[in-house]
């Protein structure tokens, strides 16, 4: 499928950057030591070269400048799961046949539990023994609430994709109702901010991060990251006709062209940086002016920046002319 070139602008951020400027001086030791335990474990014969494809160690280390080794590691491993179950799950079954919602679900439902201790057998996937490894790099920090917070996230993002796969497989454009409730879970944004804390050695209070304001500041920068994404992926989901991207939906229910959806989007994102920061502006008036808070915050505001100096970046949103015509 192909269509006409549209225009992206330069996207607005009032947030500060670390990624062309920084970068963490363990990235390049922890990503060897992460290759070396794939090594270890039956993984596609492709995977070496995908992570060398998507610079794995250097983005990482870009991203996160403060991580720890080990929180490095962690952070690797859970960029490393993203990749391999967005290539398992995409690929046909024997029959040439997408999978099906029951096959995703029996592997979801066993990778969460190897997550959660079970040992390995003999029958399991790629998938099940990555996060065997995702567990072993978790049991380094301790019984820990934003473990669990980790696990409750990557379930809601393996279960979103079965959703999505049930978009593709019926030629369906999601509402826009559908999209805002479940397009955040897909993109695989609030597993990485579950660990932060972790990898980061600043863990935030419980209750900070139940408080329903905290909550709103924390969906609104993950908003942020849907839409700067669904900017930067739009003219490869054009080619690969995958639905699940807020310009798409906003042509099919607002009858819109691509250029104006393209546009709406950026506006959108402008709005949501203001409502971030008018809502930050209260937390001391409310009681929330906790430092750990505020590192936290200041992780993710980074973070956020930094998200679209990396798509600029990534090869898989600027596929070479050989890359466009081997897409189908």
């Amino acid at each position: 499928m192909t269509s006409a070139p549209v225009a992206l602008p330069d996207l607005p951020c009032p947030f500060t950057a670390n990624f062309t400027h920084r970068f963490n001086p363990d990235a390049t030791a922890a990503e060897q030591e992460v290759l070396a335990l794939l090594r270890t474990r039956p993984m596609p014969p492709g995977l070496q070269d995908a992570l060398a494809g998507i610079r794995l160690g250097e983005f990482t280390g870009r991203l996160h400048p403060t991580a720890s080794r080990e929180g490095l590691r962690l952070l690797m491993l859970n960029s490393v799961m993203f990749s391999l179950h967005d290539d398992w799950a995409g690929q046909p079954t024997t029959n040439g046949q997408p999978r099906t919602a029951a096959e995703l679900t029996t592997a979801h439902d066993r990778t969460l539990d190897v997550l959660d201790g079970a040992p390995l057998t003999a029958r399991d996937i790629p998938l099940t023994h990555l996060a065997s490894l995702l567990a072993q790099s978790l049991q380094h920090f301790g019984p820990s609430p934003h473990a669990t917070r980790y696990r409750t996230a990557l379930r809601d993002y393996l279960r979103a994709h079965v959703w999505e796969l049930d978009l593709q497989r019926h030629h369906r454009t999601p509402s826009l109702c559908e999209y805002r409730h479940l397009r955040p879970h897909l993109l695989g944004i609030r597993p990485l901010t579950a660990l932060l804390p972790l990898a980061t050695n600043t863990p935030v209070p419980e209750d900070l991060l139940d408080h329903p304001v905290v909550g709103a500041l924390r969906r609104i920068l993950d908003d942020h990251h849907v839409l700067v994404n669904d900017l930067y992926s739009l003219a490869k989901e054009l080619e690969t006709e995958r639905p699940v991207n807020i310009v798409l939906v906003l042509r099919a229910e607002q009858s819109v062209s691509l250029q104006q959806g393209i546009d709406a989007t950026v506006r959108a994102l402008a709005q949501e940086q203001q409502a971030y920061l008018r809502l930050k502006a209260s937390l001391p008036r409310l009681g929330l002016d906790h430092p750990a808070l505020s590192s936290h915050l200041g992780d993710l505001e980074a973070l956020a920046a930094d998200a679209i100096a990396w798509h600029a970046a990534a090869p898989r949103y600027h596929p070479t002319p050989a890359d466009s015509k081997a897409d189908p």
